[in-house]
């Protein structure tokens, strides 16, 4: 903002000068071109010399000092409509500038917004791990007692087998004694 400030102060102190160099009247050089006073009790000879040594004023040649004025004129005209076109420009780029800021704000809020829902769903995703990881060691700890337990069934199964397939022959054994 300073520096688009700075550029407008020169160009209107640029405006300013090219405007007094511009607006200088033939007066004004008359007037700073000859009236040189002298001491009234000089000597001639040191009024003479001084004479000699001034420079005779030169009257300024009309159409170059026109095409002077005309230059300063269009290059005048030409930095206004720069300083117009600059200042227009940096309107449309603040202009520019401030709609990309909403839309990042924008865009901001939304990433958090959908950032904070992805979190959501992680944590919820999580705890479902979680939940369905001790659900799972329950039931291998439950299907290990139920192996225990069938292998002890097993075993007594064994055991009962055992005895009846002892039982029979111990049967005829004892009827055989009979």
């Amino acid at each position: 903002m300073t520096k688009w400030n700075n550029i407008v102060n020169i160009l209107a102190s640029q405006s300013r000068i090219l405007k007094d160099m511009t607006s200088i009247s033939a007066a004004t050089l008359a007037g700073k071109a000859g009236k040189k006073t002298t001491a009234a009790n000089a000597s001639p000879m040191l009024t003479q010399k001084k004479t000699e040594e001034t420079p005779v004023a030169e009257k300024p040649n009309p159409t170059t000092n026109m095409q002077s004025q005309t230059a300063s004129e269009a290059i005048q005209e030409m930095l206004l409509k720069l300083q117009e076109t600059m200042m227009k420009n940096h309107t449309e780029t603040r202009t520019d500038t401030n709609e990309i800021k909403e839309e990042m704000r924008n865009f901001k809020t939304d990433a958090r917004s959908d950032i904070m829902k992805l979190d959501g769903k992680v944590d919820s995703i999580q705890k479902a791990l979680e939940k369905n990881e001790n659900k799972r060691k329950e039931v291998e700890k439950r299907t290990e007692k139920i192996e225990q337990g069938m292998e002890k069934i097993n075993q007594q199964l064994k055991s009962i087998n055992k005895e009846m397939e002892d039982s029979p022959t111990y049967i005829e054994m004892d009827q055989a004694a009979f």
